[in-house]
């Protein structure tokens, strides 16, 4: 295992952003096939965020935050470098805009689907990482959904919104550091009939 430093809760949700803007393409296709739906019924999002505030200024919209950091566990050693399974809840969010109550949250479910099916997907998203740096896990026992009231925008057009809410473990490194030895030098201060050695700050 070749870890390098802790990467932090803004490393693990540029890490899903990055995964899903690689991987959803392809899944919709499969998904829009397997369905006998066409893009528009089930669009692809446009607008990935990794940051917070944002706007929904496209549609559909999908973005993940990180909410908590849960627990740290020591799982092993990198040579004198201590290696920790940190556990990260997280959220992606899924919102969509079309006209009509039953579209818009028919669009909402569907692209919900494909997100969790990516999101679910462990060899997939494990193989994402370039560099192979460090190990990445969702637990699917703590996937869950959570879907808004619709909100009803000028004219026809209504918005629904969705989260799936999950744990994500990934190991992490603690980067060890000596205490830097003191360095002494000789210096001598006289006066008062005193004289002493100092050590070198």
């Amino acid at each position: 295992m070749t870890i390098s430093l802790m990467h932090g809760p803004h490393y693990a949700k540029e890490y899903v952003t990055s995964y899903l803007q690689s991987d959803l393409p392809a899944r919709l296709t499969e998904y829009r096939n397997g369905w006998s739906v066409d893009d528009i019924t089930l669009p692809s999002p446009v607008k990935f965020l990794s940051h917070e505030p944002i706007a929904l200024d496209d549609w559909p919209t999908v973005i993940t935050v990180v909410v908590s950091t849960n627990g740290f566990e020591r799982i092993g050693w990198d040579g004198k470098d201590p290696i920790y399974r940190v556990g990260y809840t997280m959220r992606t969010y899924i919102w969509v805009r079309t006209e009509g109550n039953q579209d818009v949250t028919t669009m909402r479910d569907r692209l919900t689907t494909v997100v969790r099916s990516s999101l679910m997907d462990h060899p997939t998203m494990e193989a994402a990482d370039p560099r192979g740096s460090f190990r990445v896990l969702i637990e699917e026992s703590s996937v869950r959904e959570e879907f808004s009231d619709l909100t009803l925008l000028k004219g026809d057009r209504v918005l629904a919104g969705a989260y799936i809410g999950y744990d994500m473990n990934i190991d992490e490194i603690i980067m060890r550091r000596d205490i830097a030895d003191v360095d002494v030098i000789n210096t001598t201060i006289e006066g008062f009939g005193v004289s002493e050695t100092l050590p070198d700050a």
